[in-house]
C-alpha cells in the first residue's frame, strides 16, 4: 500500500511534514512502515524528526521509564550522529546492527549455544570440540574460536543467530517489552532474512515491536543484504524532494529512475553533468580484474586531462576539491603512490582499514609521533608512543630522542619500510607493540630454515610482512594521507551517504561490475532473466550511488569501451552536447575532442 504522492506544486518542506505525519500515523496504529527516500531526499532528517517527536511525547510511545526506542544503524559514524542529534537521550538506544542484535540476544546464553551447533559454518570446529551446550557464548573478537569453555562468534554469526531467535514469538514479545519501537536506518543493508524474522508472520504486530524502515533499495551495494522489502507487510511512504543535488544532477537521476521522480529544492544552481568516454583508444586494454580498461599509464594521463577539463567547463574554483570516486582501492593506490603496498596484501582491509598490526602501528603511532616531533608538540608525541612520562635520567636523553627522530626522518624519506622498522626495533626509548616484535622474529625464523635459492611462500602474514619491508617508506606516508581522507580520492562504495560539491566518478573494469553492459541493457531491463537482472542491479545500484553524491557538478569517466546502445542511453539522459570523447594520438597522448576538432587518429 502506497500512501504518498509528489505533486509538482508541493514544496520540499511540505513533503517533509507530510512524511512525518504519515510516519506518526503508522506508529499510532502500530503499523510497520517503510520510508523510501531516494538519494538526497532527507531520510536522516525525517528519522531525527521522528525521534524528537517521540521524545517530546514519550509517555504516548514509551509508557514505562525503562523502555527505549531503538535506532539501528550500519556505521559508527551514523550511530554517533543520532546520539548527538538526540542529545544522548537515555530513551534512545542507538547502535550498529551488530551492537543492537548482540544487545538483545546475548542474555539467552543456553539458546545461543544450542543454535550455534546448527550453523553450518561451525561444523569443523564443533567436530573437534564436541558438545558446547554448557559453554558461554561471547562476541568480542569477531572471529570464530572455542577455548576455555567460551564460544567466540564471528561477525556473520550474530545476525544468523538473531534470525533464529526472532523466529520465536516469545522472543519478539520480550524484545518489544524493552523496545516498543525499532527503527532500521539504511534498511536495504539489513542482512538477508532478518527483516522477515523481525516482523514475523502477522501485521500489525500484537506481540512484537513496531518497525520503521528508512532507506532506499537502489542504494543496496553489499552482498547478502535484503534490498527491497516490498513483499513485507509495511506501509510505504515516499519522499521525492532532493535537498542535495542541482537540477542537472537530479535530471540524470530521474532519467535513471523514472519510477521515483525527484524534484530539486528551489534556488539551486543549475549545475552540470558531463560524460567522458575512451572509445577511441585502439591499443591493447587490460585483462583479468581490469578487463577492458585502458592501460594504467594511459588512465593516469586521461584522468589528469579529464579532471582539468571538468574544472574548466563548470568552472570549479581552484580551492574547491573535485572529489574523485574510483571503483577499487587498487586503482586509487596507483594514483596516490602506494601501489606497491596494494600488491603486498591479499586483502585491502589489511592496509585500508589497518587490520594488519604493523600497518596500524605505522599509521596510528609512528607517523603521528614523527609529525608531533617536527611540530615540537612533545607531550602529544610521548602520549602517542605510550610514554607520557619519559625517563630523562641523563643529560644526553634529550639529545638521544632528537637523534632518534632525525634518523627516522631520514629513513622515512629515503629508505624502505624495513629500514624504518629496524630503527624502531633497535632503539630503547619507547617500546613498539609486541605484534611488531613478533612479526620480525617469525620472519627471521622462517628465513633461517630456507634452503639456498628457496623463496618463502607461507604463512601468508609473514610473507606479506617480508614484502612490506621492501616497499619504499614514502608509500606509507601516501597511504596515511588516503586513509585519513586528506586526498580527493575515495572508492564508490566508501562514500555512500556522503555528498560533495563536485564529483568525478570513474567507471572501469572489475569482474563484479559491468557498467557498459548495464547501460546497454537499460531499455530492456524488464526482459532480463533472474541472473542477468542481479548482475544488472548490482552495477546499476553502485552507478546510482556514485552519481548521486554530487551537489552541483558531476563528471563521469568511462575507462572501458561503451557500446553504441550505452552511448545512446547516456545521450538521452544528459544530452549529446554533454558527451565528450577523449581522443588519443598515435603515441597514446590523450586530448579532449570537441565539436569541429580534427581527430588525431586512433592510438597504436
Amino acid at each position: 500500500m502506497k500512501t504518498s504522492t509528489f505533486q509538482g506544486d508541493t514544496t520540499a518542506d511540505q513533503e517533509s511534514q507530510n512524511a512525518l505525519r504519515e510516519i506518526l500515523a503508522s506508529l499510532g496504529s502500530r503499523r510497520n512502515f517503510k520510508l523510501e527516500a531516494g538519494a538526497g531526499a532527507g531520510k536522516t532528517h525525517s528519522l531525527i524528526d521522528t525521534l524528537r517527536h517521540i521524545l517530546e511525547n514519550r509517555s504516548e510511545y514509551l509508557p514505562r521509564d525503562d523502555q527505549q526506542v531503538a535506532c539501528v544503524t550500519y556505521t559508527n559514524v551514523a550511530r554517533d550522529e543520532i546520539i548527538s542529534r538526540t542529545d544522548a537521550s537515555p530513551h534512545v538506544f542507538a547502535g550498529t546492527i551488530h551492537g543492537f542484535l548482540w544487545e538483545i540476544i546475548s542474555g539467552f546464553q543456553k539458546t545461543l549455544a544450542q543454535e550455534v551447533s546448527t550453523l553450518p559454518s561451525w561444523g569443523r570446529l564443533l567436530a573437534e570440540e564436541g558438545p558446547i551446550d554448557d559453554f558461554s557464548v561471547s562476541y568480542d573478537l569477531g572471529f570464530r574460536r572455542i577455548r576455555d569453555g567460551v564460544v567466540r562468534l564471528h561477525h556473520d554469526d550474530v545476525p544468523a543467530l538473531a534470525i533464529r531467535l526472532f523466529e520465536r514469538k516469545k522472543f519478539r514479545s520480550l524484545v518489544a517489552d524493552r523496545f516498543p519501537i525499532i527503527f532500521i536506518d539504511e534498511y536495504q543493508d539489513t542482512p538477508a532474512g532478518l527483516a522477515e524474522a523481525m516482523i514475523g508472520n502477522t501485521a500489525p504486530q500484537s506481540t512484537g515491536s513496531t518497525y520503521g524502515f528508512f532507506g532506499d533499495h537502489w542504494q543496496q551495494i553489499y552482498d547478502r543484504t535484503c534490498g527491497t522489502i516490498d513483499h513485507l507487510p509495511v506501509t510505504a511512504i515516499d519522499k521525492r524532494a532532493n535537498w542535495r543535488s542541482s537540477p542537472a544532477v537530479v535530471s540524470l537521476l530521474n532519467h535513471m529512475r523514472p519510477e521515483l521522480p525527484q524534484a530539486p529544492v528551489p534556488a539551486r544552481k543549475t549545475g552540470s553533468v558531463v560524460v567522458y568516454h575512451t572509445n577511441s583508444w585502439a591499443g591493447p586494454r587490460e585483462s583479468r580484474s581490469k578487463k577492458g580498461q585502458i592501460p594504467d599509464i594511459t588512465l593516469k594521463e586521461t584522468l589528469r586531462l579529464v579532471t582539468e577539463d571538468a574544472r574548466l567547463r563548470n568552472p570549479i574554483p581552484r580551492d574547491e576539491p573535485l572529489k574523485t570516486l574510483m571503483l577499487t582501492h587498487s586503482s586509487i593506490a596507483g594514483e596516490l603512490g602506494f601501489g606497491k603496498i596494494n600488491e603486498v596484501f591479499r586483502y585491502n582491509d589489511d592496509y585500508v582499514r589497518k587490520q594488519d598490526e604493523v600497518v596500524a602501528f605505522l599509521l596510528e603511532a609512528l607517523e603521528p609521533a614523527c609529525e608531533y616531533f617536527r611540530n615540537k608538540r612533545y607531550g602529544l608525541m610521548f602520549d602517542t608512543l605510550k610514554r607520557s612520562r619519559p625517563r630523562m635520567k641523563h643529560r644526553g636523553d634529550k639529545t638521544g630522542w632528537a637523534d632518534l627522530f632525525h634518523r627516522l626522518d631520514e629513513a622515512r624519506n629515503s629508505g624502505t619500510v624495513g629500514d624504518v622498522l629496524d630503527i624502531v626495533l633497535q632503539q630503547s626509548y619507547f617500546s613498539p607493540p609486541r605484534a611488531v616484535h613478533d612479526r620480525q622474529r617469525k620472519l627471521a625464523e622462517a628465513l633461517s630454515v630456507l634452503e639456498p635459492g628457496q623463496v618463502l611462500s607461507e604463512p601468508r602474514q609473514i610473507v606479506e610482512y617480508g614484502n612490506l619491508r621492501e616497499v619504499h617508506y614514502r608509500q606509507i606516508i601516501a597511504l596515511r594521507e588516503y586513509v585519513e581522507e586528506k586526498t580527493p580520492f575515495s572508492t564508490q562504495h566508501g562514500v555512500k551517504g556522503a555528498e560533495y560539491p563536485s564529483v568525478l566518478a570513474v567507471f572501469g573494469g572489475w569482474s563484479l561490475y559491468n557498467f557498459p553492459k548495464m547501460l546497454a541493457d537499460f531499455s530492456r531491463r524488464h526482459l532480463l532473466d533472474d541472473e542477468d537482472r542481479k548482475r544488472f542491479e548490482r552495477s546499476r545500484n553502485l552507478f546510482y550511488v556514485a552519481c548521486s553524491r554530487a551537489q552541483e557538478n558531476l563528471a563521469l569517466l568511462f575507462t572501458t569501451e561503451l557500446p553504441e546502445e550505452a552511448l545512446k542511453i547516456m545521450e538521452e539522459w544528459v544530452g549529446p552536447l554533454n558527451i565528450v570523447a577523449v581522443d588519443y594520438s598515435p603515441d597514446g597522448t590523450p586530448r579532449i575532442c570537441r565539436p569541429g576538432d580534427a581527430s588525431p587518429g586512433p592510438a597504436r
